[in-house]
């Protein structure tokens, strides 16, 4: 490849991480120093390590550029985790070598992930899971060498920032399921490599045999989930009412449709087009960004639908094809409008999502078909933070309780088994 891509790609090198060409290979070496005192003496801590860059035995400007900068990911981690190491322990604790037949984290990871999650309906979810695995931990890092309270820690709390700071992520939040999901990654690991003999039991964090099945890896305490404010019938309709009264009507419409496909605002609302409508079916089929896959072919509710018809010709004469145009900042505004006019608690685009999720609940659709419906990539998502119990709710629940068997057998039969929650029939 040309010198001058590759003087670019080095100058992005930082201070302690430089290029090594050998005869049949290229690495990057990570040299990390430190200045401590020993019982009254000034000494420097080193450390080296080397992570190589993966090319072929011919490689062109593309190849070594992508091979390049994975490396160099990877130097950085383990740069980071070196330092972190010698600033708690000094030279107190010299680095653990890697000791015979002990794997890396990599190597467990991905005959974990072939043993027990491939080809099954946890293999996308692991996936992602593993991403910010890696994005924290080197891939060569050994199994012995995460046994540290500092890596436990450490990797709490770049979960909670790196959660947070996702695009994705509309609120800023990040939950203990979400940290200890990924935490069960790491202990199934550890388990495999224990079981076929990867690392030492006894390295692990927490060798406890009252402890052994977390292995010092500990789940999170799960805190109480808030429960939030949806909306009833007649605070949408209030909304609505109020908005066309006022001249938002485009807000009107849109605030409507988002309570009737529980599309995600922040996405999935502001991405989709009037093409992603299939108008002789009464379905619309969009893109997820989330999940990073398209929808189910959704079904439009009877309001949605006469919704869509009303905006089509409109939708099509634009270059975005998009059904509203109404701008992520106006939306907001106006949602803060009407919360302060029609005094609702919890009022923000996000609400329209729990909604849709609540009522979906309340009717009886089956999680698995909700779930779908929603976009969620488990079940228990749907269930934990977007069905909300509801008077309305409880009312029902009294209610077919002190149904005879009969009367319930006739209520199950005459159930609306309709997928779209938004029926025209009154509660």
């Amino acid at each position: 490849m040309a010198q001058i891509e590759k003087i670019h790609l080095h100058s992005l090198l930082p201070k302690g991480i430089r290029v090594r060409k050998g005869k049949k290979s290229v690495s990057l070496i990570i040299q990390t120093r430190k200045q401590v005192t020993d019982a009254g003496v000034m000494k420097i801590i080193p450390d080296c390590k080397t992570v190589r860059l993966d090319l072929p035995e011919r490689y062109n400007s593309f190849q070594y550029e992508k091979a390049f900068l994975e490396a160099l990911d990877e130097a950085k981690k383990e740069k980071v985790l070196a330092l972190k190491h010698i600033a708690t322990h000094g030279i107190e604790t010299p680095k653990v070598k890697r000791q015979g037949a002990v794997a890396t984290l990599k190597e467990v990871y991905d005959a974990t992930f072939e043993k027990q999650w491939k080809g099954k309906a946890q293999e996308r979810g692991v996936t992602i899971l593993a991403n910010d695995i890696f994005a924290f931990f080197p891939k060569s890092i050994d199994m012995h060498e995460i046994q540290t309270h500092e890596n436990y820690d450490n990797f709490i709390s770049f979960l909670k920032k790196r959660v947070k700071e996702r695009k994705m992520n509309n609120l800023g939040t990040v939950t203990t399921n979400t940290i200890n999901r990924r935490l069960g990654v790491i202990r199934c690991c550890i388990a495999h490599a224990i079981k076929y003999g990867k690392m030492n039991k006894d390295k692990v964090l927490n060798p406890d045999p009252q402890e052994i099945s977390n292995y010092g890896w500990k789940n999170l305490p799960i805190g109480k989930v808030k429960d939030k404010h949806t909306l009833t019938i007649d605070e949408e309709h209030e909304v609505y009412a109020k908005a066309k009264e006022l001249g938002d009507n485009e807000y009107a419409d849109a605030f409507y449709w988002l309570i009737d496909t529980g599309m995600r605002y922040e996405t999935e609302f502001r991405t989709f087009t009037i093409k992603d409508i299939n108008w002789k079916k009464g379905t619309i089929c969009f893109w997820r960004e989330k999940t990073k896959e398209p929808s189910i072919n959704l079904p439009l509710s009877k309001r949605a639908f006469e919704i869509a018809k009303r905006y089509k010709d409109v939708a099509l004469t634009r270059q975005s094809q998009r059904m509203f145009e109404i701008s992520k900042h106006r939306t907001e505004a106006l949602f803060k409008k009407y919360k302060e006019i029609c005094k609702i608690e919890d009022f923000t685009p996000y609400i329209t999502r729990r909604t849709f999720c609540t009522r979906l609940g309340e009717r009886g659709v089956i999680p698995k078909v909700l779930s779908k419906m929603a976009g969620h990539s488990c079940v228990e998502t749907a269930q934990r933070y977007y069905i909300q119990p509801t008077a309305k709710g409880y009312e029902r629940a009294i209610k077919i309780a002190e149904l005879s068997d009969d009367e319930f057998d006739n209520y199950l039969h005459n159930q609306n088994t309709m997928i779209g929650h938004n029926s025209r029939n009154k509660d």
